[in-house]
């Protein structure tokens, strides 16, 4: 009785021991100017929660405490120079210096983390060579190659987003794969948004970042196709309010874009031979620029030759517009019809004329 009695004891310490167990970091960070390190953990109001300090000895870096569930974190100093992320979970992790950038091993929610990071910091080169080879192409008017590279830059994206996608597949009910999810899935339409929050599993959807994208998606949902779009008012360039609901057309296309969106105005063109073809028949455009500068914006308006209406609220990328609508790339496309009910988006080239002849035709 009395072993039994003793094993049941020992048991319940176990037991509080593990409920006790929090997170460890321990690292070395060499000879760096800095020795403070700060824990901090991002709002969504762009401040931060700090969870600890830590005064570098010798280069040697230690946190330790405890979170509730997984959640996004970085390691920074002061002036926020030096940044460290990490998915932060009751575990322990340790910090190096690797060849090409600072590595964080940890347990399974870290793991997930840094496969996305990987394909990250490749995004980026690639979108860095991307951007120098448009401006190039821009600067020496070679619009064959502005096309070509805005071909190149499709396809890599619908790459990354396969990648993004397939990490998130694998690891479907991690918190990891929420935030994947989070972080690039709003840049997507909410229709694609909902299917890559399908993928994800209960625990996933419950956590932290899983309810943001399902408050986000509810939000969304008003732009949805088959809803009516909302209404909006921009300016034109000589300061006449456009209202969405009071262009009467068949058809309607709304086209997000600003004058430094390469890929925007390689699509103008053939925006403008879709134009010319079917305005008689029914089609109307209204082209709602993402610039803060009037004068870049009239300016290409006038040098891409658009003949349609052109309007902005000239906020940029914090346009109220744009935040209705869900727009996190550009461009980025709507179809309407006539009672303004949505019925596609983001279509191209013959696609896109397809749809604008079986709208037309069916009025």
């Amino acid at each position: 009785m009395k072993r039994i009695m003793l094993f049941i004891a020992c048991m319940a310490l176990l037991g509080l021991c593990n409920a006790q167990r929090g997170y460890r970091i321990t690292g070395n960070l060499g000879q760096l100017q800095q020795d403070t390190f700060y824990l901090v953990v991002p709002n969504l109001n762009g401040t931060v929660n700090v969870l600890g300090v830590s005064i570098l000895k010798e280069g040697n870096l230690e946190f330790a405490g405890q979170v509730p569930e997984p959640v996004m974190a970085t390691i920074m100093t002061s002036d926020r120079q030096g940044m460290i992320p990490l998915m932060l979970e009751n575990t322990d992790y340790s910090v190096q210096i690797g060849t090409e950038s600072i590595e964080v091993k940890g347990g399974v929610e870290q793991a997930v983390f840094n496969q996305f990071n990987t394909l990250q910091r490749e995004a980026k080169k690639q979108q860095q060579k991307l951007q120098s080879d448009m401006k190039t192409a821009y600067e020496d008017a070679n619009q064959m190659r502005v096309q070509a590279l805005s071909g190149q830059a499709q396809k890599f994206m619908q790459d990354m987003q396969k990648r993004q996608t397939e990490i998130v597949k694998e690891n479907a009910n991690t918190s990891t794969a929420a935030y994947i999810v989070l972080t690039c899935g709003l840049q997507a339409p909410v229709e694609q948004l909902q299917e890559l929050y399908n993928l994800l599993g209960e625990r996933a959807k419950n956590s932290v970042y899983g309810r943001i994208i399902a408050a986000q998606l509810s939000e969304l949902g008003r732009v949805a196709i088959d809803k009516v779009a909302p209404d909006f008012t921009v300016n034109s360039p000589e300061g006449k309010p456009i209202s969405l609901h009071g262009i009467k057309a068949k058809a309607k296309l709304v086209d997000f874009w600003a004058s430094w969106c390469g890929p925007c105005r390689a699509e103008n063109p053939n925006v403008i031979r879709l134009y010319k073809r079917y305005r008689d028949k029914g089609l109307e455009v209204l082209g709602v620029s993402l610039d803060d500068d009037k004068s870049k914006w009239v300016q290409a308006i006038m040098e891409d030759g658009l003949p349609w209406l052109n309007g902005s609220d000239l906020k940029g990328q914090a346009s109220e517009v744009a935040r209705v609508y869900g727009v996190r790339s550009i461009p980025f496309t709507l179809l309407l019809d006539e009672d303004n009910r949505i019925v596609a988006k983001n279509l191209r080239g013959k696609e896109l004329a397809k749809k604008i002849e079986e709208l037309l035709k069916s009025k």
